[in-house]
């Protein structure tokens, strides 16, 4: 049923009138259960061991992101809450996986973008999260991007959405959990090593 829609152009204050009918439009609804399943893709590669937790929706904040969990605030699924979990997967992956010298490397790229003339939206860590959910809804839609160079953002985001920033995350905790142990058996192994040869001296002379 069409409907009488009153709005302004963009950049002026002029009135516009004009009717609608959302019957005649092209509007394609996905399945709920499809939409999880494309979401649940997404979350296992990039950061498979947070939870994701789906809320009833909420007038203000589509998720939300604490160290633990992720909670995205919906409905229902469909393509917007795959942008929000990529921006929460950012957020969740800076406080958990990516170095400081890769944060200031995206920090420093996006800190030109637009100005929002709002210092939450102008944040490094929100300018960094958009651009984030930016390239992975792009790489989700099948765009080919060329491989992103080292030392970029494009490089650190190719990684996390790829999951080898999350796997070299692991390693690197695997080596500290481990590291300990090493300190004192390192010099043990050395002090082998060293015993062995002075062992195998004499019996190398005669």
């Amino acid at each position: 049923m069409a409907e009488i829609i009153q709005g302004r152009r963009l950049g002026t204050g002029e009135r516009v009138e004009f009717e609608y009918d959302e019957s005649e439009t092209n509007i394609v609804r996905k399945s709920g259960s499809s939409c999880e399943s494309n979401l649940t893709t997404h979350a296992v590669r990039i950061y498979p061991d947070v939870p994701v937790i789906i809320a009833p929706a909420r007038a203000r904040v589509g998720g939300v992101v604490d160290g633990q969990k992720i909670v995205l605030f919906t409905d229902s699924l469909g393509r917007h809450q795959q942008t929000n979990l990529f921006h929460e997967l950012w957020h969740h992956a800076e406080k958990r996986a990516i170095s400081a010298g890769d944060l200031e490397t995206v920090y420093k790229e996006v800190a030109g973008g637009d100005d929002w003339d709002c210092d939450y939206l102008n944040e490094p860590r929100e300018r960094a999260a958009r651009a984030f959910e930016h390239y992975a809804a792009a790489r989700a839609s099948g765009l080919q991007l060329t491989p992103a160079r080292r030392g970029t953002a494009q490089h650190v985001f190719e990684r996390l959405y790829e999951g080898t920033e999350h796997a070299a995350h692991l390693k690197r905790r695997r080596r500290e959990k481990w590291e300990p142990v090493l300190s004192w058996v390192r010099p043990i192994a050395v002090v082998a090593a060293l015993a062995g040869v002075f062992i195998g001296i004499p019996h190398f002379l005669f």
